[in-house]
């Protein structure tokens, strides 16, 4: 059959392959050709692969042809491929077949040199069920696998046979080269591949020979995967870097990527500063010195998967030029405009602009932080040469000023009055007046208008006036004699009139005086001014006195007094704190000249004339009362009150006995007093000078407390089970108010020592200071203490008196308890003995019993000879309380007692009354109470607590706790949980409770984010974070903060906000860490709990002692101090107000004032606002 006629059945791959091995060329030249390896006789299972391998040398390099039975195989046969590589033929049957294949095989090598030479191998093909014995068997093949780049890759291959069969690999239909370090073959047959490249990836397939046959795995594929990451840059230049002129600078540049890219830099466009045959790989620094020009520089990282830049600027500082070109206009009387040029680099910060009245000896005005080239200097003076220079400002510093510019500002209203009026008389109608121009006329002074008339009440328009010119002296004539005359004088400018002089007085009357001058006051007291002038210029006549007028504005009252002739004079008999006019004229034989204009004067304050008013007292507590009152009355103040004293003494004591406590305000708390005492208080005010009078004394009286020990406490015994108990109050300083019953108690006592038996007892005692104590036991001890009341509760206990009841009933018997039983109940047997002495004949027993410290409600009788009782069925881990008691014809004697704590076991009962409460939707609360007491069997020592989803089927959390308390965060939403509790006793653990489902919001609402804390004060800390979404639903925040942060919200500080960014949190503790957490407020409840913020309450960031001063209605002063690490650049201050008054017809109203700012330099300590 021929080799193109093959079937398809099933196949197998078998390999032959052929090496030619390589040889020098020097020794192949014109060799004819030589088969330096054979093919090898193959044995192959049908459907399998068969390979030969021919390897022949020569020069020229010898032709490889196949043949079969004497014919050449052709490569285009389906199953026959002939595969040639690096003089190496392989000759390759796929899938063999039996009775086609079964033939001698023939390599032959020719090259034109000498006759051509040949080799033979046989191919035996065995049926499946006739393989023979030792025929290689594949136990392990190899599988596709994928490996990334450089990895090591293993391809399993494991055969048997016998002898054991040797493993070789074939990859594309070649044979592995194992001369290759990176391959190795192990003992059982894998191919390992280390250090794996791309060009490994292909077809492998493994072969198993031995001399019986020779088997191939099928071919499997080996991919080697090569991660591609485009580059990036992980450290990219800084966008400008910033550096002194002449300065140094390191560049740095990192990118990643794979492969890793080359990383060089380039200098503007096209400039490369990294030679091409040394370009660093992922990073590149480049060290620039002595850096004169600002320039652009340029990272390059480039790899096969691409390239990226970028580009940074490197700027050159240096302080900024002179601005040039500065232009003056648009010049008014109290600004100009300034505009000018700068021609430098566009770095500029802002510019200075300094100016001063040129020619003036003083320091120059500034104005800072200008950023446009042109602005308009305001509050110049009018009228005045300024010159003016602009500084250009950068990071580095201010420049040199520009030339100076120079204007006069414009003229405007004159702002002041001619100066220093002199008016003399030359006859009784004829006076002279001089005077000095303004001393701001505000431009140039072109005249004068000088008024006078008798009658200064009349507006100036009706005075009579003269004009004069620019010169300083005018006369005035046709006056009336003997009148007093006003005089004013009034300068004018190109812009107008400016103001009236101050006016002065003249008398037309030869021989009269003129105006005192420089009338003053030099000596201010709180009755008494001592006033001081000078003569006056023309005094006529000589001086016989002077003549002084007041009048004050507390008793509106004018007076007038004739004073000495001298230039001073005391005047007494004032008010203090008063403001009073005086003015003066001299006196000459000839009559009185003109008055002084009127000077105001305020005397100084005084002591106060009258006590405060409306003393109020009112006890707060046994040793406190709180005082009040209101200031004296205005008009008896004598000045502003500055300090009040209360002083307080007990009621009988003297006034020389008093406290004293002085304070500046209207209210005072005294504390530390003696309980229901009465005080007696009064209170005076005072001013800078001194005390004022007191007022009339109050009384008060402290509340009441408990009170002390009763007093001379005595018992006696009435009966076997009565005593009689009688006392005195407590002592009267030990009272502490009102006495208003007593209590007795009564405890029993051990025979033989001071130890105390069964539980005390406590009888009430209204209104007496005896009582009959009944229901004792006879022939027993008892100690008796006696305790009064007030409204305060019951006081301290007299000292114990100890009493015996006499006997007549039986004693109490010994008894002995022991447990019988412990499982699966408890029993115990009493047992004891006959009483010692039983004072007549004994009737029997009564034994009663029941958990101790409740009623004892199980009781039994029992005959004399009985000295045994079994009490089963008993509670664990209950303490229990047995009593046994004798009885006879008087009745039941005394008991004796016995208790037993039962033995516990592991509860039987899981914990009640489970709660579950959302502290916020992500964080719930598990609240629980013990088994009930039936169940309890014991003390419980702690609970186990399981939490976790419900579709987790138990896995979760398990927490055991000492409390009966559990809180569980950062639950998820819309999510079911499922909780179980059980208790412990020191036995063990009880059963699980019943599951308990939980189930979240669909919901929970977003965590406010960014949530950020800072110490504002030692005892303050201020909040914010960014706001969530509102939706219409937002109401406010909670804030929750403590300085431990346990996962119980409960056991947190909180404080609610309205819908805002920011809140403060108040009286905090000193230098104390806080742990802070914020969760919106909806309308149906919080939401999701912000993460957790730390803050230490110790201000270092922010201004510190912010203090507000001198507050007046429009404005304050702030002062603070630079905060501790923070290097501020300048101070923002903030402020809004909200003002509420009654408008005209009394309606109240609110105004809101808005929000402003102030911006203040970094060295900036204090402002008025």
């Amino acid at each position: 059959m021929g080799l193109e006629a093959a079937s398809s059945a099933a196949f197998l791959t078998a390999v032959l392959v052929l090496v030619l091995a390589g040889t020098p060329p020097s020794a192949l030249a014109s060799h004819p050709p030589e088969i330096i390896r054979k093919p090898s006789n193959q044995g192959v299972r049908v459907g399998g692969v068969a390979t030969f391998f021919c390897g022949a040398r020569g020069d020229p390099a010898p032709n490889i042809v196949w043949r079969k039975n004497g014919k050449k195989i052709m490569g285009t046969q389906s199953r026959y491929s002939v595969i040639e590589s690096n003089g190496v033929s392989m000759l390759r049957i796929e899938p063999v077949r039996a009775g086609r294949d079964d033939a001698p095989y023939e390599c032959m090598a020719e090259n034109g040199v000498g006759d051509a030479v040949s080799a033979e191998a046989t191919l035996t093909v065995y049926e499946p069920d006739k393989t023979p014995s030792g025929f290689p068997v594949i136990t392990q093949s190899p599988t596709t696998r994928v490996i990334e780049i450089g990895h090591t890759a293993v391809m399993q291959c494991k055969a048997t046979g016998s002898p054991q069969p040797k493993i070789y690999w074939i990859k594309d239909m070649k044979r592995v080269d194992m001369t290759n370090s990176r391959y190795s073959i192990n003992a059982e047959g894998s191919l390992q591949i280390d250090n794996s490249e791309e060009s490994d990836m292909g077809r492998y397939e493994c072969v198993a020979e031995n001399s019986v046959g020779t088997e191939h795995t099928k071919q499997t594929n080996l991919y080697v995967k090569v991660r591609r990451v485009p580059p990036t840059f992980s450290r990219p230049p800084e966008p400008v870097y910033e550096v002194m002129l002449g300065g140094n600078l390191s560049l740095a540049c990192v990118a990643v990527g794979s492969p890793m890219p080359y990383v060089k830099w380039r200098q503007g466009v096209d400039q490369e500063l990294t030679p091409e045959n040394d370009v660093p790989v992922g990073r590149n620094v480049m060290e620039l010195t002595n850096i004169r020009h600002s320039a652009n520089y340029t990272c390059v990282a480039s790899s096969t998967l691409g390239i990226i830049e970028a580009t940074t600027l490197v700027k050159v500082q240096s302080l900024p030029a002179a601005p040039t070109d500065v232009q003056i206009s648009e010049v008014t009387a109290t600004q100009v405009r300034l505009e000018w040029s700068y021609k430098g680099p566009e770095d500029l910060q802002y510019y200075v602009i300094q100016y001063k009245p040129k020619n003036a000896n003083q320091a120059f005005s500034e104005i800072s932080g200008i950023i446009t080239m042109f602005y308009v200097v305001r509050t110049l003076s009018p009228y005045t040469e300024y010159e003016f220079y602009v500084i250009a400002v950068n990071n580095i510093g201010r420049g040199p000023p520009s030339l100076p510019a120079t204007c006069t500002t414009g003229e405007t209203e004159m702002e002041s009055a001619p100066r220093n009026i002199q008016v003399r008389p030359l006859s009784s109608s004829t006076m002279v007046i001089t005077w000095e121009p303004p001393e701001t006329p505000n431009g140039q002074v072109t005249g004068y208008k000088v008024y006078y008339t008798t009658n200064p009440n009349q507006p100036e328009a009706s005075w009579d006036s003269q004009m004069v010119d620019n010169s300083e002296l005018t006369t005035i004539s046709e006056l009336t004699p003997h009148a007093i005359y006003t005089i004013r004088v009034q300068a004018f400018t190109s812009m107008g009139a400016g103001p009236m002089s101050n006016p002065v007085q003249v008398k037309t009357q030869q021989g009269v005086p003129s105006q005192p001058s420089s009338f003053r006051a030099t000596d201010i007291g709180e009755t008494a001014v001592t006033l001081q002038w000078s003569r006056p210029t023309h005094s006529g006549e000589n001086i016989v006195h002077y003549e002084l007028y007041w009048n004050d504005t507390y008793a509106n009252e004018q007076h007038h007094q004739r004073i000495p002739n001298a230039e001073s004079y005391t005047l007494s008999s004032l008010y203090p704190d008063t403001l009073y006019y005086f003015w003066l004229a001299a006196r000459s034989q000839r009559g009185e000249g003109a008055t002084t204009p009127p000077i105001p004067v305020r005397t100084k304050q005084y002591v106060p004339g009258a006590p405060p008013r409306n003393i109020t007292v009112e006890a707060t507590s046994p040793t406190t009362i709180n005082v009040s009152w209101l200031p004296p009355p205005v008009e008896r103040s004598n000045g502003a009150i500055v300090y009040y004293k209360v002083f307080f003494v007990e009621d009988g004591r003297t006034d020389a006995e008093a406290t004293v406590t002085t304070l500046n305000s209207t209210s005072l708390t005294l504390d530390e007093l003696k309980r229901w005492t009465e005080y007696k208080i009064w209170v005076l005010a005072g001013t800078t000078v001194g005390d004022g009078p007191r007022s009339y004394p109050v009384t008060a009286r402290t509340h009441e407390d408990v009170p002390g020990d009763p007093q001379d406490v005595k018992a006696a015994p009435v009966n076997s089970t009565t005593i009689h108990v009688s006392w005195k109050p407590p002592k009267e300083k030990n009272r502490n108010g009102i006495i208003r019953g007593y209590h007795i108690h009564v405890q029993e006592m051990r025979d033989e020592g001071k130890g105390l038996l069964n539980e005390p007892m406590k009888f009430d005692v209204v209104d007496a200071l005896e009582y009959n104590v009944t229901g004792l036991q006879p022939d027993t001890k008892y100690a008796v203490q006696v305790a009064a009341l007030t409204r305060k509760g019951d006081g301290d206990r007299s000292a114990q008196i100890i009493i015996k009841t006499p006997g007549g009933v039986p004693v109490r018997p010994t008894v002995n308890l022991k447990i019988l039983e412990r499982d699966p109940t408890v029993s115990i047997e009493l047992e004891w003995e006959r009483p010692k002495q039983t004072y007549g004949e004994l009737r029997g027993y009564r034994v009663k019993w029941g958990v101790k410290e409740q009623p004892l409600t199980e009781e039994t009788m029992l005959g004399p000879h009985t000295l045994t009782k079994r009490i089963t069925d008993l509670e664990r881990g209950v303490e229990y309380e047995f009593r046994v008691a004798g009885m006879n014809h008087i009745g039941i004697g005394q008991e004796a007692v016995k208790y037993l704590q039962t033995p516990e076991g592991v509860p039987t009962g899981w914990p009640s009354d489970i709660l579950v409460r959302f502290q916020t939707p992500d964080v719930v609360c598990i609240t629980w109470e013990p088994p009930t007491r039936e169940h309890r069997n014991g003390q419980i020592t702690r609970y186990d607590v399981q939490f976790h989803k419900k579709i987790d089927h138990g896995l979760g959390t398990e927490r055991n706790t000492t409390i009966r308390k559990a809180v569980f965060t950062n639950l998820e939403e819309s999510t079911e949980y499922v909780v179980r509790i059980r208790a412990y006793t020191k036995q063990g653990a009880g059963p699980f409770s019943e599951k308990k489902i939980i189930s979240t919001e669909r919901d929970m609402g977003r965590a406010p984010l960014s949530v950020q804390a800072v110490a504002t004060s030692e005892q303050t800390v201020e909040v914010w974070w960014e706001p969530v979404p509102s939706r219409g639903k937002l109401v406010g925040y909670k804030i929750f903060y403590t300085m431990t942060a346990v996962e119980d919200l409960d056991e947190w500080q909180t404080k609610t906000v309205g819908v805002t960014e920011s809140a403060d949190l108040l009286n905090l503790e000193k230098f104390a860490q806080y742990a802070i957490a914020i969760a919106a407020l909806y309308k149906n409840g919080p939401g999701r709990l912000s993460e957790k913020v730390t803050v230490k309450v110790k201000p270092e960031d922010v201004p510190l002692n912010l203090r507000a001063h001198d507050v007046s209605t429009h404005s304050m002063t702030l002062q603070w101090a630079p905060p501790i690490r923070l290097n501020p650049v300048n101070y923002k201050i903030s402020f809004d107000a909200v003002k509420e008054f009654v408008d005209s017809q009394g309606i109240p109203q609110k105004q809101i004032l808005p929000k402003r700012e102030i911006v203040l330099k970094s060295h900036t300590t204090g402002h008025t606002i």
